[in-house]
């Protein structure tokens, strides 16, 4: 890569060399380098990269953009001709929408999405317009919204067979199951994304592959999908994948995502490994790790029979901000079933009568769901 750029002449023969530097930094988790060298390059070819953007701000662009979606989305906005440089701008905002969920507030990577999906509506569309209505339809899901937005996940499919990209395809079917896949089945979602880890691996997209694989383990535990033995048996052979492929992000997960399996099956007793995830400072508002870190405390503390622990990290998980939507409810879940365990073993009365009103709470909360 050195040598392509000391020896291209201009910026747009250096544009695939600095695609793939992204690339390598988002694999080897190095995400602040991988957002920045984006940023340089999406500067020099004329776009506006803020250093900060309101929640109030993306709060505004997300119905603007769906709005926009409604209204232009159709035919003649498909016969459009692509525009090159557009492509580009496109792939690195991908990657930067990408990187900026690890470290910076999560509304960054909406409005990321957002200012992707709307370029594309006003210039048309590009390889890369798939997977940025598919990843946008994944952030924005919610229940009273699943229709319109689960329409738009499948508009995105059908586009994406336009240009026949088996890369894209594995992207787009990895973030359809974090999305509206999820209205099917974990059980189904687990399973598809199964499938895609030889595949992409074949085809020398590691990084997809291992996110895919990890993504399917998060299922696979939820759902109970897979026998927790042989759940470990299949974490175990994508980490010793990775000693070869280095995905250093899919690691992470897949590190948090084996000590629970191994939790669950023995305490870890026989069944748990060198090294564990550190996790960093988990006092720390801004770790990015900590919603992963209270959502697996959560589940290992309640099928553990702990309770008053399970009640803390559920009180954990509510203080974070903007928590994946479909995992929010899973706790809520889990706190519902937690609570009724802490009542069976109160017998004050007062208490369970405070109990109870706070499992009505929860229950109502679901109804939507």
């Amino acid at each position: 890569l050195r040598t392509i750029f000391e020896r291209a002449r201009c910026l747009n023969d250096k544009l695939p060399a600095y695609f793939l530097l992204a690339e390598i930094f988002v694999a080897q988790g190095r995400m602040v380098e991988a957002y920045t060298t984006c940023s340089s390059i999406l500067t020099q070819l004329g776009e506006t990269v803020p250093e900060t953007v309101t929640p109030e701000r993306v709060g505004n662009m997300i119905p603007e953009t769906l709005n926009m979606y409604a209204e232009v989305y159709g035919d003649d906005l498909l016969r459009k001709e692509k525009d090159l440089s557009l492509c580009y701008i496109m792939k690195f905002y991908s990657i930067q929408a990408l990187a900026s969920h690890f470290f910076k507030p999560s509304h960054i990577s909406v409005y990321i999405l957002c200012k992707m999906v709307q370029m594309s509506l006003r210039h048309g569309v590009c390889q890369d317009t798939p997977l940025a209505l598919m990843q946008l339809s994944s952030v924005v899901l919610r229940f009273d919204n699943a229709a319109f937005v689960c329409r738009m996940a499948q508009n995105a499919m059908a586009l994406a067979e336009r240009f026949g990209s088996s890369d894209e395809t594995a992207k787009l079917q990895l973030f359809f199951q974090r999305g509206c896949g999820q209205f099917d089945s974990y059980h189904v979602g687990a399973a598809q994304l199964r499938k895609l880890f030889p595949s992409c691996l074949s085809s020398g997209n590691a990084n997809i592959a291992f996110y895919c694989a990890s993504q399917g383990v998060q299922f696979s535990i939820i759902s109970a999908e897979k026998d927790l033995p042989s759940l470990l048996k299949e974490t175990d052979y994508y980490l010793h994948q990775l000693e070869t492929y280095k995905s250093e992000m899919a690691r992470y997960c897949l590190l948090c995502y084996r000590e629970t399996i191994s939790t669950l099956i023995d305490k870890g007793e026989t069944t748990a490994i060198e090294p564990k995830l550190a996790y960093a400072d988990v006092s720390d508002p801004g770790n990015k790790l900590l919603e992963l870190f209270y959502f697996h405390q959560v589940l290992r503390n309640f099928w553990l029979g702990y309770c008053e622990r399970c009640q803390h990290y559920v009180h954990k998980y509510g203080e974070i901000l903007h928590p994946r939507h479909f995992e929010s409810y899973i706790i809520k879940f889990y706190h519902g079933l937690n609570t009724l365990d802490m009542m069976k073993k109160k017998k004050a009365k007062t208490k369970n009568h405070a109990k109870l009103i706070e499992v009505g709470e929860i229950l109502k909360s679901l109804r939507v769901a």
